[in-house]
């Protein structure tokens, strides 16, 4: 039987997120109310400067998923706060910025042609959407550096899908510092809600590897050294929609250049 190109690219399409899943590394944490909970952080090169800091990418990816829904379909986080090691920094100066209203309710092919220019990552998610039955819409991420607010820096994760069901959404995140427990950068995170909370997201990656030249130095949004336990840390805390919350922790080794 001959199969035709979108179905090729489908079934290509859920291979790599199958792919992904199965690399998960960040441990699992369970809550009162079915939702289970983890996150992955993971800075490359794993090879970095003890003392100075090194142009990196960072990729994030959180999976939520429930033990009690018959679906899998956990209540929807409403809020994420990702704490990153202190070794790490962000760096957003030269960089142009993105409006979220330019993003609402767009394509990813719209969302890029507007914010081109603060483009500074892409990734995948997954998003369960229930009509009549639940259906799992896989979704392209394209992160933008926003307009900062409070002074502080904001990051927009723009997520899109269309099989079998349209999902739009944007994500902005504030970025501050921490700066306690040996962690630095603190990301905070607003999730709205997907088809008035009946929706929830299953998957989200997101990888930023963003370097530019401003003033005529190159510039990295993401930058990081490794310490000397050879270890770089982080966590995310989840808030969803029922009021319970849950901490999940990521860790990953890194070499340090001579």
């Amino acid at each position: 039987m001959r199969r035709s190109p979108f179905l090729i690219a489908a079934i290509a399409a859920s291979a790599a997120v199958i792919a992904a899943t199965a690399a998960w590394a960040g441990p699992t944490v369970s809550g009162p109310n079915g939702n289970t909970q983890s996150i992955d952080v993971q800075v490359r090169p794993k090879k970095l400067s003890k003392k100075v800091l090194t142009p990196a990418s960072l990729e994030v990816t959180t999976l939520t998923t429930s033990t009690t829904d018959p679906n899998g379909v956990p209540v929807p986080a409403v809020h994420a706060t990702i704490d990153f090691d202190r070794n790490m920094t962000l760096y957003t100066k030269g960089l142009p910025r993105c409006d979220p209203a330019k993003l609402q309710s767009q394509s990813t092919e719209v969302a890029e042609r507007v914010c081109r220019s603060a483009k500074i990552g892409s990734g995948h998610a997954i998003a369960y959407l229930k009509a009549g039955k639940v259906y799992e819409v896989p979704q392209t991420v394209t992160a933008f550096n926003g307009v900062p607010k409070g002074g502080k820096p904001t990051v927009l994760l723009h997520t899109y899908g269309t099989t079998p069901l349209q999902v739009s959404l944007v994500l902005e995140g504030t970025v501050s510092t921490y700066g306690k427990e040996g962690y630095g950068p603190r990301l905070d995170l607003d999730i709205p809600l997907i088809a008035g909370g009946t929706g929830a997201l299953k998957e989200f990656n997101v990888k930023i590897d963003k370097k530019w030249s401003f003033k005529g130095v190159k510039r990295s949004f993401i930058s990081a050294k490794c310490p000397n336990s050879k270890k770089l840390k982080a966590r995310g805390a989840f808030t969803y929609r029922d009021g319970e919350s849950l901490t999940a922790l990521s860790k990953q080794s890194c070499k340090q250049a001579a």
